[in-house]
């Protein structure tokens, strides 16, 4: 299990926190915020369980190619986990929870890559809708979005979040698309991506290692190989994705 808590929501703030932890006498200091903003790639926010305690939406992280979440990681030690599992209404021996562990790995903005744990809603508490947030919750993140550097470095995150609060559909803030094989200038396929592309970088490498798919085409899966590609500018990633994908 990771040391490491990746938090998207109201554990953003640790003033929050350190609240609930003087509210049922945990001990705040056993979660400590790391230096950096970390994105959780292929998820996005969305606001879809009622928190009972809150007495509205609260935050959750659903899987969603092509989009990233902003947030933070935080150094967890001695009963840190209890606490957090106590926070996010989860108990491995109660077979209904509001939210569940999750091991993720997210992304430094140099690119470096980390394992961390993140709480997602389970299937029980899905409302299968939009829950309009809790008073206040929307104002919690966004103090931590501030107080960060979220919001300065990454206006998106804070128009995703407030996308999210009035159940819109969020546009992806990544519009960048590595590609290799026959995507590549040159290549058999490279014109499919022309119309989504507004600048291609060469010769861009990444960590993995290339395999062979029926057909006789490449596939990318994680290694620690180097594989060279291109990178393009794709300012609708949404579009590129699916028109490369078919």
């Amino acid at each position: 299990m990771s040391d490491y808590h990746f938090g998207y929501g109201s554990n953003l703030d640790l003033d929050d926190w350190k609240k609930w932890c003087d509210d049922y006498g945990r001990k705040s200091n056993e979660m400590q915020v790391e230096p950096g903003i970390f994105f959780l790639p292929d998820y996005e926010l969305d606001f879809h369980y009622k928190s009972g305690s809150r007495g509205g939406g609260a935050l959750d992280v659903v899987e969603r190619p092509g989009h990233a979440v902003a947030g933070k990681l935080f150094k967890v030690t001695g009963d840190g986990w209890k606490s957090l599992n106590r926070k996010e209404g989860y108990n491995p021996k109660r077979t209904t929870n509001s939210y569940e562990p999750k091991q993720v790995e997210v992304l430094s903005e140099n690119g470096e890559q980390r394992t961390a744990i993140t709480y997602v809603v389970t299937q029980a508490k899905d409302e299968k809708k939009h829950v309009p947030p809790a008073p206040g919750y929307i104002e919690i993140v966004e103090r931590a979005y501030d107080h960060y550097g979220i919001t300065k470095s990454h206006p998106w995150a804070k128009e995703q979040l407030a996308a999210s609060g009035k159940g819109k559909v969020t546009k992806s803030a990544v519009d960048h698309l590595f590609i290799y094989g026959t995507l590549r200038d040159g290549e058999e396929r490279s014109g499919i991506l022309s119309e989504f592309s507004s600048k291609a970088y060469k010769d861009c490498k990444i960590r993995g290692r290339l395999i062979d798919l029926p057909g006789g085409y490449p596939g990318l899966i994680s290694g620690d190989g180097t594989v060279v590609g291109e990178i393009h500018h794709t300012p609708n990633i949404q579009d590129a994705l699916e028109g490369v994908e078919g």
